[in-house]
């Protein structure tokens, strides 16, 4: 969920693996392009100018894209033109007569972005505070497990210093491919989180998604028909692979699930009697249908947007999932998809050519008829909650703008303590979907806040681990 949604409002970089480093003749210009939804994304472009050729370096720190070479021409306007075909970007820009500012803009999917950025001697970094730093109180393993489908799984276990054996805690990630840190933005928060409970005397084991980094999947067009209930699976062999490891006792292994890995936790409960817990990190406790609503509407509220228009975007949103419920007509759901474009166009003041309309609505009908996104549509995790019979810890913050703390943390305790399980909900005011102190808890704000999981919340969760798998 988390990088579902936050996919579609990026400009995505993260495909380029590739960086080269520019000489002493780099020229670099500093600033922000604004991104529809997400806000201002922090870039830096630089001009080189050698007998190799002229070349737009760029840097966008939180996206991890470092330097990237692009190979550039002059237009007849005098303008650099520079294509990154693998991406889809072209920058058209000029840099004025004293090489103080670039002046232009960037183009992508059909958007157009104004580039005013500034000339300066470095390029700024990302601070991130609370990235782990050696040397470490713990050992550190890789790990690789072969998943029955025939794909290959690759993570990481930390395990504290001292005698053993220890509880171990298998992270899973949101949504969209992730690497094992979950890395957003510049952030890693599942590293974050690895090194505090590993230095607090609870192991943990982070592993890649099936496709990404050490995950190797032989034939990525199988990634397409994939839902929840597929990555679940991944989860359940992670969970065994670290029941296997030395200093891991086998009975005090639980998960630790973010956004919709809130909703896979549950899941490998469902079928391991022996797990040992399940930690919701803003995981879901309602149906899609009621949560994405919701969420729609807390994401543009954020960013400020007329209440007209986003209770237009809410119903038209509504209108889809219902025609797809009640297994309507192509037609039909066609022109509810375009009457919902067209409010999300307004919602963000942008306005689009013909076919770049029919473009953007063929797109949203594809990502809602995708496995995935159809089995979350109306995928209610309640009845899987009142089944799972292990120590719950739910979490959330009053500022998450994608998964509602006030939606959906009462209906988790509900469907729990009804059926007579065990959970502990904690609500930290202020916090994100990241867990991190926010303003306004819109996606726009994930990126320019240092700190990557908020302190607080790294205490409740240890504390509660501590409590819930200390046997003596």
């Amino acid at each position: 969920m988390l990088k579902k949604c936050v996919s579609q409002m990026m400009i995505w970089l993260l495909m380029i693996s590739c960086a080269a480093f520019a000489g002493d003749e780099l020229r670099i210009y500093s600033g922000a392009i604004e991104v529809p939804t997400l806000g201002p994304l922090e870039m830096s472009l630089g001009v080189s100018e050698t007998d190799e050729g002229t070349f737009i370096y760029m840097t966008v720190p939180t996206q991890g894209a470092t330097d990237i070479p692009i190979e550039a021409t002059y237009n007849k306007d005098a303008h650099l033109v520079a294509e990154l075909a693998q991406a889809g970007l072209v920058f058209t820009v000029k840099e004025n007569d004293n090489f103080t500012m670039l002046q232009g803009q960037m183009d992508q999917g059909g958007m157009s972005f104004p580039i005013d950025f500034v000339r300066v001697d470095v390029a700024p970094e990302l601070v991130r505070t609370q990235m782990p730093v050696g040397p470490f109180p713990y050992s550190t393993t890789e790990i690789t497990a072969l998943h029955p489908d025939g794909h290959t799984l690759a993570g990481t276990l930390t395990v504290p210093n001292g005698e053993g054996p220890f509880a171990c805690a298998v992270m899973i990630t949101g949504s969209g491919l992730q690497d094992r840190d979950e890395t957003l933005m510049g952030h890693k928060p599942f590293l974050v989180i690895a090194d505090y409970l590993t230095r607090e005397g609870i192991a943990v084991l982070r592993f890649d998604d099936r496709g990404v980094g050490g995950s190797v999947v032989e034939d990525m067009e199988t990634l397409k028909d994939a839902t929840s209930v597929d990555f679940a699976t991944d989860v359940k062999v992670m969970v065994e692979a670290a029941r296997w490891q030395p200093n891991i006792d086998p009975f005090r292994v639980g998960v630790i699930g973010h956004s919709e890995g809130g909703i896979i936790g549950p899941l490998v409960a469902l079928d391991d009697e022996k797990l040992a817990f399940v930690v919701m990190l803003a995981g879901p406790g309602v149906p899609g249908y009621e949560l994405m609503p919701v969420q729609a509407a807390m994401l543009m509220e954020a960013t400020g947007t007329d209440q007209e228009i986003i209770d237009r975007v809410v119903n038209a949103s509504m209108n889809i999932y219902e025609l797809y419920e009640s297994d309507a007509n192509a037609l039909e759901i066609r022109a509810s998809m375009m009457e919902l474009v067209d409010m999300q166009l307004q919602s963000q003041g942008m306005t689009v050519t013909p076919v770049e309309f029919n473009e953007m609505t063929d797109g949203g009908l594809a990502q809602f008829e995708t496995p995935w996104f159809q089995w979350f549509l109306f995928y209610d995790p309640a009845p899987v909650l009142a089944q799972v019979t292990c120590p719950v810890l739910a979490m959330n913050g009053t500022l998450d703008t994608q998964v509602s703390s006030s939606q959906n943390l009462p209906a988790i305790e509900k469907t729990i303590t009804n059926a007579g399980g065990q959970i502990t909900v904690v609500e930290f005011d202020g916090l994100n979907h990241l867990f991190q102190r926010a303003t306004t808890g819109g996606i726009a704000e994930y990126g320019q806040i240092e700190t990557t999981f908020e302190p607080e919340a790294l205490e409740a969760m240890g504390v509660w681990l501590a409590e819930i798998t200390d046997y003596d």
